[in-house]
């Protein structure tokens, strides 16, 4: 006799229903932050208390019962469907086929380039890591990657393993995915990036920050809407509290702008946003901007995710959200980020 999946209905909906609040609880605090993060609106407005009560509530359950949870209702869903443990295999996955038309799109009609005030390099021919000489720098040079996921994903990688020996340069990472200048409610850099440096006093810092920007602000009971006069004031005034940060001790700063998005609607919004800090950025010699449009080969305000190396081969550029770069795109920018730190530190 063939033995029957579920023997009762309720226990198929109880264990689903089980699974289902355990999630819920395991993510409690990815809501939370989901609801914070949400632009100013009549989502945010909702999906904030409610998000901030679950999470409140879920603390009470504390983090090892959820876990037990979680971990009992996978194995009851697995034996209430098959009669037998599930493994899960994970498949290879192959290298997809980009066909052309997916290559690139073209960005806002009105997209303009900037001149950057340096210069970004060219293409390598590889994608591949090339063999890179150590930075010529005294020992002990302490270099800090700041920003926001524009740093964290493909440029940090790369920087990291392209200048950072660990004896002579040291890396420092300040960087928090899911920023911003824009919300300090959800995240205050001005506080953050003191606590984040501690005693250090860096030679440089590389910064990449802006992503998370393009939207509308409250203050108070006002909503100052993106790319308002009003909201452009509110901006410089972070901007510059945040730059004068950086630039204590007489540090130099690498501004790294915002390459051309996938999304029109969003290019337009980088578009301004690398408008508005590069305007910033006149006040700080001491701060010098690199646009890494021209090293991706998008110099024309066209996104484009692959391209192809002087051996015919599809480099992938950018990541599949059409946002951030991928760590080969990202090593595009490292020969005129190395050429920059060259001219800015000491010979060792």
């Amino acid at each position: 006799m063939m033995p029957r999946r579920f023997d009762k209905l309720p226990r198929m909906f109880l264990t689903l229903l089980a699974a289902m609040l355990v999630g819920l609880v395991l993510e409690a605090e990815g809501l939370k932050v989901w609801a914070e993060r949400l632009e100013v609106g009549p989502l945010r407005s909702v999906a904030e208390p409610v998000t901030q009560f679950w999470h409140e509530t879920a603390q009470v359950f504390g983090a090892e019962v959820p876990r037990r949870l979680a971990l009992a209702g996978k194995a009851s869903l697995a034996d209430g469907f098959s009669g037998q443990p599930t493994l899960l295999v994970q498949r290879d996955t192959p290298e997809p086929v980009v066909p052309a038309a997916l290559q690139s799109e073209p960005a806002s009609p009105t997209a303009q380039t900037s001149e950057p005030l340096v210069a970004a390099s060219r293409p390598l021919a590889s994608a591949a890591p090339a063999a890179q000489r150590p930075l010529a720098a005294p020992s002990g040079t302490q270099i800090v990657l700041a920003g926001d996921s524009m740093m964290a994903v493909g440029l940090a990688p790369t920087l990291r393993r392209g200048l950072g020996d660990g004896q002579s340069v040291r890396i420092i990472k300040a960087y928090r995915s899911g920023t911003g200048l824009a919300r300090p409610e959800v995240f205050d850099w001005l506080a953050q990036y003191p606590q984040m440096l501690g005693e250090t006093r860096p030679a440089v810092v590389i910064c990449s920050l802006g992503a998370n920007d393009g939207q509308n602000v409250q203050l108070g009971k006002q909503v100052l809407e993106f790319g308002s006069p009003e909201w452009d004031a509110f901006y410089r005034a972070r901007l510059t509290a945040y730059l004068d940060l950086l630039t204590r001790d007489n540090t130099r700063v690498l501004w790294v702008g915002m390459p051309v998005m996938r999304a029109p609607s969003f290019a337009r919004k980088m578009q301004h946003m690398n408008a508005l800090v590069q305007d910033v950025l006149k006040a700080y010699p001491m701060v010098s901007w690199l646009d890494p449009n021209p090293a991706l080969g998008q110099e024309k305000g066209s996104f484009a995710q692959f391209r192809a190396n002087e051996r015919g081969k599809l480099i992938k550029l950018r990541a599949d959200d059409g946002i951030h770069m991928t760590d080969d795109g990202a090593l595009f920018l490292l020969p005129g980020i190395r050429s920059w730190l060259e001219q800015q530190l000491p010979s060792a």
